[in-house]
C-alpha cells in the first residue's frame, strides 16, 4: 500500500440525497477531503466544478488508489473522466451490487473480480463466536448455516441472536433455523435480524410490481433447488406473469424480468448456454427464507413439506399451493378450500395430494414433474382441468389419459420424466400447444387410422397449430411426425432420434426431406430455428447421406443451432447450406480430419462444442473460425492431442473449454495470442501440474482470463483452486471510509469479513497495463 502516495475510501451507497447531481457531488467532496486533507475545512463551501477540477489536477501527478465502494453506474458515469491516465500506474476500485454496473464500469481497461462466499469453518467461526464448539452444536448448526449460504451479515445476525441464548446447543440452532422465515419478515424487542431484513426488503421494495409477483413465485420450489430458467419463463407466462405491452412479447417481457433478478445477484447462476444465457440458478436459501414467508404471509403461496407438515392458515385464499412430500392426506385435502389455488407443485412422493388436483378446479399450472410414485390412474380426471396451461408430469406413467383432448388451453405439455412411448394424436390437435416434450412416437393404432390422420393433417395444414417446439420424437419410417413435420409452420426447435431401418436409402431421404421442409424460410425470415439429430443406433451411412436440393429462390436453409450425435466420419453435406449457422454441436466416438477440416468453411459460427473418445490431428491455421467466440472440446481419451491453434485463429474467442481429464499441461495450446479471451475451463481430475499450468498461463494473459473448473457436469460451477464461484444477494454493508493517513489494507480485510457478505462484484480499474 505504501507504494501508493495517495489512498482514499469513498462509501458511494450511503448517499440518500434526492437527486444524483447531489449524491455525485457528495462523492466528490468526501474524496477530495480525503486526497487534499488541508482543504477539508473548505471542502463544504466548493461548489462541484471546483471541486472537479482540483480533483483532476491533484490526481494527474500522483499514483493513487482510490475505492469507491456500492457505487451506481450513473454515478460513475459523472465522475469517471477525474480519473484519467497518468501514467503512474494508479489504481481505481469500484464495488457494485449489480452485474451490468460492474461490465459497463470495467469496459476497457478494467477488470472485474467477483467476491466469494465464506467457506464452512469461516462460516461456523462467526455464528458461533464465543460459544464451546461441541460436536452436538456443530452438528445441530449445520442446517442453519446452509441457510445461511455464507453470507457474513446472516452470519453475524446469527452469532447476536445466539449470544442472546443462556447456552448456545445444536437444538437451539435448529430451532432458530425452523423460526428464521418469522425473523426475517417482523420486527422484535432486541432485534438481531434487522440490518438482514433491511436488505431483504430493499432487494423486494427495489423492483416493479410485476417483477415483484415474478420473484415471490420462486418461493413455490423447494429452497436450495436449481431450477431451469425456460421451465420458470414458461410457468412465469402460463400465470400471467409477464404482461405484453406494444412493442415486447410476453415471452421477451419475461426474459427481461429474469434478467433483472439476475443483474442485481437476487438469485444465482449455476449454469449457461452455449450463448452465456443462464441456463440453471437457484434462489439463495436466506432470499428464499424471506420470500417464503413473505408468501405465505401475503396468502400468495400455502405449503406443506416437513417444516410445514400442514398447510398453512392462508391456505383458503391461496393462489398457489405447493406439496413437497407428500405429506397430505385426502382428508386433509377435503377440509380445504382450493377453489382460487392457480397453481399446484407437488414433489417427492404424490401420496393423497394428489386429490388435490380434482379440488383446485381453476388450475393454470400442474407441475407433477418429481412426483416418483405417480401412476397412470392418477391422471384419470386430468381432462376437466379446463383452464390448465402448464402440465409436467413424471414416476412411472405410461400413457396419456384420451381426455387430455379436453385440455384446450394447454401451452405447455413435459413427459421428459415419464415412461410413455406412444402419444395420442389428439395431443398434437390442441390448439393452444407451443411446447412438446418427451421422446415419443404416435400412437399406432393412431397412424392406421385414416381419418384420424386425415383431419390432423387438416388441422396443420390449416396453420392451426401453435407448436413451436417438438422435443422430441423417435423416428425409424417416414410415417408419423416426419410425415408430420412440414405441416407445422409455427415450429422452431426439433429434437429427433433415429432407429435402424431396413431400407436405409429410402429413410434416409424421407427424414432429409423433412428436415429440408423445417429449415427452408423465406429470405426475410429472421426466425432462430434449432436442430439436434441423435443417430447413434444407426450405422455412420445415415448421416453422411442427408442433403438437401437446391433452395428456391427467395428462400434459405436457416438453423441457427445444430446438435449432431451419432457416427459421423464426415460432416454431412446439409449443413455447409445453413448460411444462419450459429451454434454447432458434434458428438462422436471419433472426430476424423476431414470432418475437423471441413467445419473452417463454417465462418459464421459463434459457437463450437466438440465430443467424442478420439481426435484425430487437427490445424486451426491463421483466420479459422473467425466470429468464432466459444470453443469447447470434451474429450475423453487420455492419449488423444487437442487441435494445434496457430497465432491468428480464433481472433475473437472469449471462452476456452477444454473438458478432457487427461489434459496435460497446456497440451501446445498457446493462448496468449488469443486477445479477447476471458476465461478458460479444465477439467477438475486434471494433474496438480497440469492445474499449475494453466493457472500460469491464465496470469500472464493480458486479459487475466478467469480460470474455471469443470465440476459435475457444470463447467461454470468453480473458479480458482478450491472455490466456488458465487452470485451475490444485494446487502448494504457496513462501510469502512478509510483516511489517507489509515492503513487502507486493514479497511480491505474489514471489508472481507464484513462485506463479501454478497459475494459483491468488484470492478478494477486500471490507468495502466501493469500489474499490481
Amino acid at each position: 500500500m505504501e507504494r501508493f502516495h495517495c489512498r482514499a475510501w469513498v462509501a458511494a451507497g450511503r448517499r440518500s440525497l434526492d437527486t444524483n447531481d447531489d449524491r455525485v457531488s457528495e462523492i466528490l467532496r468526501d474524496l477530495l477531503g480525503q486526497v487534499r486533507p488541508e482543504d477539508a475545512m473548505d471542502v463544504a463551501v466548493i461548489d462541484g466544478q471546483r471541486i472537479e477540477a482540483l480533483l483532476t489536477e491533484y490526481l494527474k501527478d500522483t499514483r493513487y488508489l482510490i475505492v469507491i465502494d456500492d457505487i451506481a453506474m450513473e454515478q460513475w458515469s459523472a465522475i469517471s473522466f477525474i480519473f484519467g491516465d497518468n501514467g503512474k500506474s494508479s489504481r481505481i476500485l469500484l464495488t457494485t451490487t449489480t452485474q451490468k454496473t460492474a461490465k459497463n464500469c470495467s469496459h476497457g481497461s478494467g477488470y472485474v473480480y467477483q467476491l466469494n462466499t465464506l467457506g464452512e469453518e469461516d462460516s461456523m467461526e462467526i455464528a458461533l463466536q464465543g460459544a464451546v464448539r461441541s460436536p452436538e452444536l456443530e452438528q445441530g448448526s449445520t442446517t442453519l448455516l446452509q441457510k445461511c449460504g455464507g453470507l457474513p451479515l446472516a452470519l453475524v445476525s446469527v452469532s447476536d441472536f445466539m449470544k442472546s441464548s443462556v447456552e448456545p446447543t445444536g437444538e437451539r440452532c435448529a430451532e432458530l433455523c425452523r423460526s428464521l422465515g418469522y425473523h426475517l419478515r417482523e420486527k422484535h424487542d432486541h432485534d438481531n435480524f434487522a440490518e438482514l431484513r433491511k436488505v431483504l426488503m430493499h432487494n423486494y421494495d427495489s423492483l416493479s410490481v410485476y417483477d415483484m409477483t415474478c420473484l415471490l413465485y420462486l418461493s413455490v420450489f423447494p429452497s436450495n433447488r436449481p431450477l431451469k430458467r425456460k421451465v420458470l419463463i414458461r410457468r412465469w407466462l402460463a400465470e400471467g406473469y409477464a404482461r405484453s405491452d406494444s412493442l415486447r412479447s410476453e415471452e421477451d417481457i419475461a426474459g427481461e424480468t429474469f434478467k433483472t433478478l439476475i443483474d442485481r445477484n437476487i438469485i444465482q447462476s449455476i449454469e449457461t448456454r452455449n450463448d452465456a444465457q443462464v441456463k440453471t440458478f437457484k434462489t439463495h436459501a436466506i432470499m428464499h427464507e424471506f420470500l417464503l414467508h413473505k408468501s405465505m404471509s401475503q396468502g400468495f403461496i400455502a405449503t406443506s413439506s416437513r417444516n410445514y407438515p400442514r398447510p398453512c392458515a392462508y391456505v383458503n385464499n391461496a393462489c398457489h399451493l405447493s406439496v413437497q412430500g407428500g405429506s397430505l392426506t385426502d382428508s386433509e385435502a377435503s377440509e380445504e378450500d382450493l377453489s382460487r389455488v392457480r397453481s399446484l407443485t407437488v414433489s417427492g412422493k404424490a401420496g393423497d395430494a394428489i386429490s388435490y388436483v380434482r379440488k383446485c378446479k381453476l388450475l393454470r399450472v400442474l407441475d407433477l414433474d418429481e412426483c416418483n410414485d405417480l401412476e397412470d390412474n392418477h391422471l384419470k380426471h386430468i381432462g376437466k382441468l379446463w383452464h390448465l396451461k402448464y402440465l409436467s408430469v413424471g414416476g412411472t406413467i405410461e400413457k396419456l389419459p384420451s381426455s387430455i383432448e379436453g385440455l384446450h388451453c394447454l401451452e405447455t405439455l413435459d413427459l421428459r420424466r415419464t415412461k410413455i412411448k406412444t402419444l395420442p394424436i389428439e395431443a398434437i390437435m390442441l390448439y393452444h400447444l407451443a411446447h412438446l416434450f418427451g421422446k415419443f412416437t404416435i400412437d399406432k393404432d393412431d397412424l392406421r387410422n385414416a381419418n384420424k390422420m386425415s383431419k390432423v393433417v387438416k388441422f396443420l395444414s390449416g396453420n392451426k397449430s401453435n407448436l413451436k417446439i417438438l422435443a422430441g420424437f423417435v423416428t425409424s419410417e417416414s410415417q408419423g411426425f416426419m410425415q408430420l413435420m412440414g405441416h407445422m409452420k409455427n415450429l422452431r426447435k426439433v429434437k429427433i432420434w433415429c432407429e435402424p431401418v431396413a431400407n436405409g436409402s429410402s429413410y434416409a431421404t424421407d427424414l432429409s426431406k423433412a428436415i429440408q421442409d423445417f429449415t427452408k424460410v423465406p429470405m426475410d425470415n429472421a426466425g432462430a430455428r434449432s436442430l439436434l439429430l441423435d443417430s447413434e443406433e444407426c450405422s455412420e451411412d445415415l448421416m453422411s447421406s442427408l442433403d438437401f436440393e437446391p433452395c428456391p429462390e427467395g428462400f434459405k436453409y436457416d438453423i441457427r443451432s445444430l446438435k449432431l450425435h451419432g457416427k459421423l466420419l464426415q460432416l454431412p453435406p446439409f449443413v455447409t447450406l445453413l448460411i444462419g449457422l450459429k451454434e454447432l454441436s458434434i458428438s462422436s466416438a471419433t472426430l476424423t480430419r476431414d470432418l475437423l477440416s471441413s467445419l473452417i468453411n463454417l465462418g459464421n459460427l459463434l459457437y463450437l462444442k466438440l465430443i467424442a473418445n478420439q481426435l484425430e490431428n487437427f490445424e486451426m491455421r491463421k483466420g479459422a473460425f473467425p466470429s468464432l467466440r466459444r470453443l469447447c472440446f470434451v474429450v475423453r481419451s487420455l492419449a488423444s492431442h487437442l487441435p494445434v491453434i496457430e497465432q491468428g485463429a480464433l481472433p475473437n474467442i472469449v471462452s476456452l473449454q477444454l473438458l478432457c481429464p487427461g489434459l496435460v499441461g497446456l497440451s501446445g495450446i498457446q493462448i496468449r495470442h488469443l486477445r479477447h479471451l476471458k476465461e478458460v475451463t479444465i477439467d477438475r481430475a486434471v494433474s496438480d501440474q497440469t492445474r499449475t499450468d494453466w493457472e500460469e498461463a491464465t496470469k500472464n494473459h493480458p486479459n487475466r482470463p478467469r480460470l474455471l473448473l469443470f465440476k459435475n457436469g457444470d463447467p461454470m460451477e468453480s473458479e480458482g483452486p478450491g472455490q466456488e464461484e458465487a452470485s451475490a444477494l444485494r446487502e448494504k454493508r457496513k462501510i469502512c471510509v478509510v483516511q489517507p493517513s489509515s492503513d487502507l489494507d486493514s479497511g480491505l480485510k474489514k471489508m472481507r469479513l464484513s462485506e463479501s457478505s454478497s459475494r459483491l462484484q468488484v470492478t478494477v480499474h486500471s490507468n495502466s497495463s501493469m500489474q499490481l
